[in-house]
């Protein structure tokens, strides 16, 4: 799928992403289904639940592979549509069902801040976030294959982060609702950064948060070279991820969508399935391809002002005002 263009013109200069609001959280309205997002905030996690969580874009399927390999000891890993809806479930789009029948730990996905987050002291969390800028330009190209949805220019889209109209809100409210609890025993607190620089480092931490004989498996040099190949960046984006090419579902129809939809592998020859860049770049820094000056301005005085008296007050530090555009 080509990558959209930043100089595309709308008709509108006020294009808005379609949301529907829960319990006063925006949701992208393409595959949202009110019911099932209830039932996962009302949902109450066991000690045998772990919940891989981050805002859009920050590394969670990532992070579900690097999960599944620990988890599975270095092993050939399953399609990104079956690592997503049936063995970690995505639970705004399966709902809580999805993790009866999964095997101890049971492991989910999700992108709800914290005070949306179903919450047990015994249940564990991963949390991972990722530097701001980097974050709302891959968040834009994903928003560009999502069904159904209007292709904004990146300036339309980078004024609808700085508002945290898209799906999940507002970025930084969410990182910081989890930030005041990454040194709870039962979080994992992680950054996109530092997996990328030292990802045999974080793989030993996700190991050690699940228990010492996950952390012993990986001593094994011939596991931990396999679960660092199987979740290596060009690894998963040879495998692809698909998605229905008529996605408009009537609801009862919806849980046997969402099979067919985690059944699919890279060799599918199901045509009503097409191939999307899920798998874009996966690099640090990328934003300065797509900034302008004038747009670092306003993202370093919304950081600022954002992040000001809080404990992420120094976290990240404005940029410098230069671009390669």
């Amino acid at each position: 799928m080509t990558e959209p263009s930043k100089d595309v013109k709308n008709n509108s200069e006020d294009e808005k992403y379609p949301l529907v609001t829960v319990r006063g959280l925006f949701f992208p309205e393409f595959f949202l289904s009110p019911e099932i997002v209830e039932g996962l905030m009302d949902y109450k996690p066991t000690k045998d639940d772990t919940f891989i969580v981050t805002y859009p874009k920050c590394g969670t399927t990532w992070t579900q592979f690097l999960v599944w390999e620990v988890l599975h000891k270095g092993a050939a890993p399953p399609s990104p549509n079956q690592i997503m809806f049936q063995h970690i479930p995505f639970l705004e789009f399966t709902g809580v069902d999805a993790i009866k029948n999964l095997p101890k730990p049971r492991v989910m996905k999700t992108h709800l801040p914290f005070n949306f987050q179903p919450y047990s002291p015994s249940a564990k969390y991963i949390y991972i976030v990722r530097n701001p800028w980097d974050c709302c330009v891959s968040y834009y190209y994903h928003h560009s294959m999502e069904p159904g949805m209007p292709q904004l220019t990146f300036d339309q889209y980078f004024k609808l982060f700085i508002k945290g109209e898209l799906g999940w809100g507002d970025f930084f409210d969410h990182v910081l609702s989890w930030f005041s609890h990454r040194n709870d025993p039962n979080v994992l607190f992680l950054t996109y950064e530092e997996m990328k620089k030292d990802t045999r480092k974080v793989v030993l931490q996700i190991a050690k948060f699940f228990g010492e004989s996950y952390y012993k498996d990986l001593q094994d040099e011939e596991i931990m070279n396999n679960c660092l190949k199987h979740s290596d960046f060009k690894f998963l984006k040879q495998m692809g991820m698909f998605f229905p090419k008529n996605p408009n579902a009537e609801a009862g129809e919806m849980k046997e969508t969402l099979q067919i939809i985690g059944e699919v592998d890279r060799n599918t020859t199901d045509e009503t399935f097409r191939e999307v860049p899920f798998f874009r770049k996966g690099v640090i820094g990328d934003w300065r391809n797509h900034f302008s000056q004038e747009q670092i301005k306003i993202f370093n005085a919304h950081l600022m002002n954002k992040l000001k008296n809080t404990e992420m007050e120094n976290f990240w530090k404005p940029v410098e005002e230069e671009t390669e555009l």
